[in-house]
């Protein structure tokens, strides 16, 4: 890091309130809190190898959470978004057979990008959180204190810093070896799932058992010698029981064998059991068939007797679960029919991205309507009940209505994704009325959706529009939506236009040309031509991306994670053979996601829409 000098490139930096929706503001104020934490984790202490660049990483990404809590206390960061944007992201990316450990051997100078990617980031962020709340924050801030007064100036290890914990845990009277706990969760890759049933044979007693999770199965784990190959964890489980109209306060359990058996509070055949409370764990947890459908009927009755966290985590598990076959598909589709009563944005944002991720393995099959219709009967209630803004926000930090603004955005986004007639034609409307008065009345917290709907239903003239508008506008955050606008046509013609002018430099800036050819991806009438385009100018954008950090990953995930197909499988498979060995891990990621989405569909894609012709709300 530059010590006294943080550099931005000017769309993580630059702000004008007029244009500004609420996430772009968020954003932008937590790059800004990284950058500066990065003064004292990086420079003040550096860590001692590449192999631990986490350590200045993981510290600099948890603390964007924390100091933007600092800084706006209502937004409350670290309870809600580190779960969503953090938490769950790293997971996918986690739960593959070629992850690493969080701590990579670096042999040489060509090894030290690779380290920098999401695994040190996000993983260590959420690692980080994991150990804070097992030590208590109290006592988690006098370790960090030491480490940093007893390093500053110099460099350090990760036994340094766990060792510094340790000792400020004995202090405390808690004898917790800090070394061999973190060891197994920054020395060997992936994460485990967590099972929990409940015994039949012996009363309020509970078997857990944990093995490594992962996406497909039958893939390969790269460099099997690198891993401590029993993939057990010391397990920090927090767990409480709970029936219709209370809960019980959380006890923590140390679960380090494959399986155990432990004595929980009071159960009867309506009791559920919930495992690691408010998702401070690093961890996926699953349950019996009964008591998944006793959770589901709790969201059904009373969904705040489960805090607002575990709502969100429940819906991120159970989706996640459901994909690897740990559950029948009908269980994820059942949960999120509560989401008309839930009144707060975690859980709908976790839904969203469940939703989403989904749409994108279905919205080329012949029953991908049941599926939409199914998502909107569960979104329309509350799309119509909170409505849209009325007027364009003043710009501020408007602290009490962030939670407000944004799940209102929310419902909005999944309304008009999936087809809601209303939501199409409000957005059809206001950008009418932008074009007919010249005037932008669109509120900057919907305007990306409003763009993107409108060009996707509306003609050529419009897309033109959005086009010139694009190159006239002075405002990054807002030149950043229109470009991404152009990408929702259902005009093949102009999609391919677009890709072919994204490499001209002074048509598209340079930084701006990989979103567009993943944002034309994410467009199913794009997909296929962003596919054949990333393989036709593979050279080029290699040559030019390939040695910019996250950029060459960033493409080949987003041109690649929503390929579902056999026949896609293949032409990727034959297209590593033939691009020369280059970004070999994250093809060997994309390989792995493309056998998973392939997984699911032929295992998993009848049972799916067998279930919504039958639904009673399909």
């Amino acid at each position: 890091e530059n010590w006294g000098l943080s550099v931005f490139v000017e769309q993580k930096i630059l702000l004008d309130p007029d244009v500004s929706s609420f996430s772009y503001q968020m954003e932008l104020t937590m790059v800004v809190v990284h950058e500066i934490c990065h003064q004292w984790f990086g420079d003040l202490v550096t860590p001692v190898w590449w192999e631990d660049v986490w350590l200045k990483e993981g510290f600099a990404h948890f603390f964007e959470y924390i100091g933007t809590d600092f800084l706006f206390p209502k937004w409350n960061m670290e309870n809600q978004r580190f779960l969503t944007d953090v938490l769950h992201e790293v997971m996918l990316l986690d739960g593959l057979a070629s992850s690493h450990p969080i701590s990579q051997e670096v042999y040489a100078a060509t090894d030290i990008d690779r380290v920098f990617d999401w695994i040190a980031y996000k993983k260590g962020a959420a690692l980080i959180r994991m150990l804070a709340n097992v030590m208590g924050q109290p006592v988690f801030q006098r370790g960090l204190n030491d480490y940093l007064m007893t390093y500053m100036y110099g460099n350090a290890a990760r036994d340094d810093l766990w060792n510094t914990f340790s000792e400020a845990m004995q202090r405390e009277g808690k004898d917790i070896n800090i070394t061999e706990v973190m060891d197994r969760w920054t020395l060997q890759m992936g994460y485990p799932v967590v099972t929990i049933n409940k015994n039949d044979s012996l009363d309020n007693t509970v078997t857990i058992s944990q093995e490594h999770f992962v996406y497909d199965t039958d893939a390969k784990i790269r460099n099997p010698e690198l891993f401590n190959k029993s993939f057990q964890w010391q397990i920090p489980l927090t767990l409480t029981v709970g029936n219709s109209s209370h809960i019980s306060r959380e006890n923590i359990i140390w679960v380090s064998n494959r399986t155990e058996t432990h004595r929980v509070g009071h159960m009867d055949g309506e009791t559920w059991l919930l495992g690691n409370i408010n998702q401070t764990g690093y961890f996926r947890v699953n349950y019996d068939l009964h008591n998944w459908r006793l959770l589901i009927q709790q969201l059904m009755t009373n969904p705040t007797i489960i805090s607002v966290g575990n709502r969100a985590g429940l819906i991120d598990d159970v989706f996640n679960l459901a994909r690897v076959g740990y559950l029948p598909q009908n269980i994820p589709l059942q949960i999120i029919s509560y989401l008309s009563q839930e009144s707060e944005f975690l859980p709908w944002h976790a839904a969203s991205r469940a939703l989403y991720q989904l749409d994108k393995l279905l919205d080329r099959t012949e029953d991908h309507n049941l599926f939409s219709d199914y998502v909107l009967k569960q979104v329309s209630p509350k799309y119509h009940k909170m409505g849209w803004p009325t007027t364009s926000s003043d710009g501020s930090f408007t602290q009490a209505a962030y939670q407000s603004q944004e799940l209102q955005r929310e419902v909005i986004m999944l309304a008009c994704s999936f087809g809601n007639k209303h939501c199409h034609r409000q957005a059809v409307s206001l950008i009418s009325g932008w074009i007919s008065s010249n005037k932008n009345r669109i509120p900057p917290n919907v305007r990306d959706i409003v763009y993107c709907t409108g060009v996707s239903l509306m003609d050529e003239d419009v897309w033109e529009f959005i086009w010139m508008k694009f190159h006239s506008s002075t405002a990054v955050s807002e030149k950043k939506i229109l470009l991404e606008a152009l990408t929702c046509s259902d005009n093949i013609y102009l999609l391919n236009r677009l890709l072919n002018l994204s490499l001209s430099s002074d048509m598209v800036p340079d930084q701006d040309v990989i979103d567009v050819i993943i944002h034309v991806a994410r467009n199913p009438l794009g997909r296929h031509l962003a596919w054949r385009y990333f393989r036709e100018k593979w050279d080029i954008l290699n040559s030019r991306y390939g040695e910019a950090l996250f950029m060459n990953s960033k493409l080949i995930s987003g041109v690649t994670e929503f390929l579902n197909t056999e026949e896609e499988l293949n032409e990727l498979k034959y297209f590593i053979l033939t691009c020369g060995g280059a970004a070999a891990p994250a093809f060997a990621r994309a390989v792995e996601i493309v056998q998973a989405n392939v997984k699911w569909r032929t295992l998993s894609e009848q049972q799916f829409y067998q279930w919504l012709r039958k639904a009673p709300d399909g």
